[in-house]
């Protein structure tokens, strides 16, 4: 007599299984159809899960990055104490003659980009508020020299003699009285000026 080995209901009908065989074949389906639930889920909680991991690491990222984001560097500017230099090229004999002096009240806080727009015709060798270096080449020989001054309340051009010293050559229609104290200071003590160039731009400083 066979044995019995499981019973189940299909439809409205209860089964009798007695092959061992098929009762082996249905646990195995069953075992089968859990792992592969187990195996999906894992799988699915494992990406939701990576999923946030790396949101959160280009969250923190982002964070990093705006903290860290360097501030953009203030525009250089001249001020009171910048050094300015001008170097005059002649082609002819090629002479540089440099001239040293204090910015003037109108250049304090022009920046490179300032300087390029009203000095066109000149060379920007170097800019930074501690020395601004400014070149132009002039075709022709050295020139003259003259000393910018004041004479009668005017600004006053001289001539720069080695063996006969200081001859005016022009009084100005340029009063003095408008202009800083620092640069009433500096014509009393004499701007040393060297070639005509140099000292036409001295001249429209002034009356600008």
């Amino acid at each position: 007599m066979q044995k019995l080995l499981m019973i189940y209901k299909k439809g409205k009908e209860w089964l009798v299984v007695k092959d061992k065989r098929v009762l082996e074949f249905i646990a195995l389906a069953v075992v089968c159809v859990f792992i592969g639930a187990s195996i999906g889920y894992v799988y699915t909680s494992a990406k939701y899960d990576n999923g946030e991991v790396q949101l959160d690491e280009k969250e923190n990222l982002a964070d990093i990055k705006a903290e860290y984001t360097p501030v953009a560097k203030a525009e250089e500017k001249i001020i009171p104490s910048t050094k300015m230099v001008y170097q005059y090229y002649y082609t002819e004999d090629g002479v540089t003659e440099v001239q040293e002096e204090e910015p003037p009240y109108f250049m304090i806080d022009l920046t490179l980009s300032d300087i390029s727009k009203y000095y066109p015709s000149w060379d920007i060798v170097s800019f930074s508020p501690k020395e601004v270096v400014m070149k132009k080449t002039i075709i022709g020989e050295s020139e003259q020299r003259y000393v910018v001054g004041q004479k009668d309340g005017y600004v006053a051009v001289f001539y720069e003699e080695e063996q006969e010293g200081i001859s005016l050559k022009e009084l100005t229609g340029i009063p003095i009285d408008g202009l800083s104290e620092d640069e009433k200071m500096r014509l009393n003590q004499g701007i040393k000026v060297v070639g005509n160039d140099a000292l036409a731009r001295i001249l429209e400083n002034y009356s600008s």
